[in-house]
């Protein structure tokens, strides 16, 4: 039996004895270089490419679970928090309110609470909301802010209607 695979020429071992040492090197070389070629190209890039690709997408999912992670911790210490009354939480925001300045005025109407704001900065602005929910626990359901005219600072207009938590349970 031949060591020549059947499906090259019959002819192939008389070409090949025929060359020279150098020869057959080189052609060796070069169907090495041409399988490692084929290799890399069907094997190993695609998984090199994937493996790329996933370093990417774990530190972006580690990211996103450490967000998760402080939501969840807000969550938490939220719902710890104890359940104020509706009385409780008015006080609370006319308290805020007051610090913020004539820039807000407040009005009640029964569970709800109407806050107008005229030429506040975004961060007061955001200041204010958190604290109205993390302190009075009441929820903006509703905010209609425009951009207040003029060349100064950026500044807001409008208003945001917010829920006041129900009565205390005992």
């Amino acid at each position: 039996m031949s060591a020549w695979p059947r499906w090259l020429p019959a002819s192939w071992p008389n070409h090949w004895s025929g060359w020279s040492a150098r020869e057959r090197a080189g052609v060796g070389l070069a169907a090495g270089l041409l399988l490692l070629a084929l290799l890399w190209s069907l094997a190993v890039a695609p998984a090199w490419r994937q493996w790329q690709q996933g370093l990417g997408q774990t530190a972006a999912l580690q990211q996103q679970w450490q967000s998760m992670q402080a939501w969840q911790a807000q969550a938490n210490a939220l719902k710890a928090q104890p359940r104020i009354g509706p009385d409780q939480a008015q006080r609370l925001l006319q308290t805020s309110a007051s610090a913020l300045g004539p820039v807000v005025s407040l009005s009640f109407n029964a569970d709800m609470a109407t806050a107008q704001f005229k030429s506040v900065s975004g961060s007061a602005l955001a200041q204010w909301l958190a604290m109205a929910r993390s302190q009075a626990q009441a929820l903006p359901v509703q905010a209609r802010l425009n951009r207040s005219p003029g060349t100064g600072p950026v500044a807001w207009d409008g208003q945001v209607v917010l829920q006041l938590p129900s009565k205390a349970q005992p």
